[in-house]
């Protein structure tokens, strides 16, 4: 089960954000960890941990569930209601910007999947958000800074920070488990993938994000779900481009196939080409049938006699 418990980190640049962040954990720690989802039983004294069974359990749970309509503030302090994001597929990670390590690695390697898929999907057809859960420490300032400092730099990826009473109900919803413990927060790693429509689609668990792990739940709701486009051209076009492209394990990106794209086109020559021959006969009979008719004639005039 993949999950991280951060150590401190002592290094001068952002040492007072780090302090915050672990006073806030170790208070939480000092109290009893048993009510908070994903929690380790535990007696008094002993260090709060995740369970990983538990964990796990949870974010299974919250497959097929709705999105809660929330209003969360974006790094400039703008309100943004998570029912903004429909219509498209959206990837959700939960982070903490006191967070050293795992975070800043897990969103770094998030970013890295999300450009290999913007060369198969295209990146007008998904979006990503990343929400931190440590708050009142996950401010909008801090969630800007956080994205700065990892050169997160993508049109459609938007940093969220919820209110600390929200942060619950939140977590909850997605199947997202954490412990505050004394050195920071031990948690639950992955994106969560939801449609359209704002249902959970999947979780992609893991402390390492590849392209390809999220590209296969990315693609069939793009295949199955995606918004007719204007026309039915454009349409075909854009699910040919997708099934065209398959994971390069050595590059860790998408390619196109070329050899899955001639044959694609391959095959819709012979469509085309026996459409266009029985076309063609279906004329070609029709003009003999035309042309076999008898042609139609008068009766002969009936001379009238004269008295």
């Amino acid at each position: 089960m993949p999950h991280c418990a951060d150590a401190p980190n002592r290094r001068r640049a952002g040492l007072t954000r780090f302090l915050g962040a672990s006073l806030l954990a170790l208070a939480a720690g000092l109290a009893p960890a048993q009510d908070t989802p994903g929690a380790a039983p535990r007696q008094p004294g002993q260090v709060p941990s995740l369970d990983e069974h538990e964990a796990l359990r949870l974010s299974q749970e919250a497959i097929g569930r709705v999105v809660p309509e929330m209003e969360l503030r974006d790094r400039s302090g703008k309100l943004v209601r998570l029912s903004d994001y429909r219509g498209k597929p959206l990837l959700v990670s939960f982070i903490y910007t006191g967070c050293f390590q795992i975070c800043p690695a897990q969103t770094r390697e998030l970013y890295e999947a999300v450009r290999g898929l913007d060369r198969m999907l295209g990146e007008s057809q998904f979006n990503v958000v990343s929400i931190g859960f440590n708050q009142p420490f996950d401010s909008p300032e801090a969630m800007r800074s956080f994205a700065a400092q990892h050169r997160i730099a993508h049109r459609n990826w938007n940093f969220l920070s919820p209110t600390r009473p929200q942060v619950p109900e939140l977590t909850r919803a997605f199947g997202f488990s954490y412990v505050a413990t004394p050195a920071g927060f031990d948690h639950l790693l992955g994106v969560t993938v939801v449609d359209a429509k704002g249902r959970i689609h999947t979780q992609v668990l893991g402390n390492k994000l590849r392209a390809d792990q999220l590209g296969v739940p990315l693609r069939e709701l793009l295949l199955r779900h995606a918004p007719p486009p204007p026309n039915a051209f454009a349409a075909l076009v854009e699910r040919v481009r997708i099934l065209c492209t398959v994971y390069d394990a050595e590059t860790g990106e998408y390619r196109y196939d070329t050899k899955l794209i001639l044959v694609i086109v391959g095959g819709l020559l012979f469509f085309l080409t026996v459409g266009a021959y029985f076309l063609l006969e279906w004329h070609r009979q029709r003009r003999q049938r035309r042309s076999e008719r008898p042609a139609c004639s008068l009766p002969p005039a009936v001379s009238g006699s004269t008295a």
